[in-house]
């Protein structure tokens, strides 16, 4: 691959590591990347925007093309020009830059995505129901949530309005998985997305920082009723336990791995009632029937 790297992009390359299908390279002073796309629809887009907001850069080949053909796959080069901390004054700070949205990246309607990842999962069950037995023991429980949190999204658009201002669309991520600064990462949805992954993603690190940190995060952004009832609904739809199915059926992961989540389902129905409790100290925000029924039932 170094081989061909240089030759595309005449480079020469001091060092080079692959993971996962990503190639990390050390171009004198600089880190650059070469990572798989999947298609290349909005790359100028993607091309343009990165460029405006100073993040991670796509390097055109030496016909001047953003994406290369190697080996029947489809790879984009990035300049390394940010480290990609995951913290909230960065996700902040990207969410509140002045930009005009981009229409072909926004994203709306979340209740449709995640009814078709539940028509996927139940498909997928029926259609291998011996080959993995954890999948299919589990999936009704985080079926439910999801339906849960759909219905908790649904009546927030049905009964509330949105605010012009406090819920415009803002610079947002696919996945905080992946870089905060790599444009084919940034998307621009409702600024509540990214705000509602990072605390989930606290409560699997054991970050127990989260409360202060949201403290100050809303100190500086205001949320009008309407956006923390759509942060809710996202924190309670289980998206980390569907991540995971589909790390174990391209075997990224043992099936087992599901257990990290599995074991934690009690701590983290307690974990969804705090955040409430956090939040309806500020806002106005209605607690889901089932949570409530599990807490009149096993109060501490």
């Amino acid at each position: 691959m170094e081989n061909i790297i240089e030759y595309y992009y005449n480079i020469k390359i001091d060092s080079i590591k692959e993971k996962d299908n990503i190639y990390i390279l050390k171009v004198k002073n600089n880190t650059l990347i070469l990572k798989e796309i999947y298609n290349t629809n909005n790359i100028i887009t993607i091309y343009n925007l990165s460029n405006y907001l100073n993040i991670n850069t796509i390097i055109p080949n030496k016909e001047n093309n953003l994406f290369t053909n190697i080996n029947n796959k489809l790879y984009s080069l990035l300049l390394i020009k940010k480290e990609s901390l995951l913290t909230l004054p960065n996700i902040s700070n990207l969410s509140n830059t002045n930009i005009n949205i981009v229409p072909e990246l926004e994203r709306n309607n979340w209740e449709i995505l995640w009814e078709q990842r539940i028509d996927f999962t139940e498909e997928y069950i029926s259609q291998n129901i011996n080959k993995y037995p954890l999948i299919r023991e589990s999936s009704d429980y985080y079926i439910g949530l999801s339906e849960n949190a759909i219905t908790y999204l649904v009546n927030t658009k049905k009964e509330i309005p949105k605010d012009p201002y406090l819920d415009k669309k803002t610079i947002s991520h696919i996945t905080l998985s992946n870089s905060l600064y790599d444009p084919f990462n940034i998307i621009f949805d409702h600024k509540s997305r990214d705000i509602s992954e990072y605390i989930k993603y606290s409560f699997f690190i054991n970050n127990t920082n989260i409360y202060r940190e949201l403290d100050e995060y809303f100190k500086h952004n205001p949320y009008s009723k309407y956006g923390i009832g759509v942060l809710y609904s996202r924190v309670l739809y289980p998206n980390y336990y569907f991540n995971i199915i589909d790390k174990i059926i391209t075997n990224k992961v043992k099936e087992e791995y599901l257990n990290t989540i599995i074991n934690k389902i009690e701590e983290y129905e307690e974990y969804l009632y705090n955040i409430y409790l956090y939040l309806s100290k500020y806002y106005d925000i209605q607690l889901p029937l089932w949570i409530k029924k599990n807490k009149d039932i096993n109060p501490h």
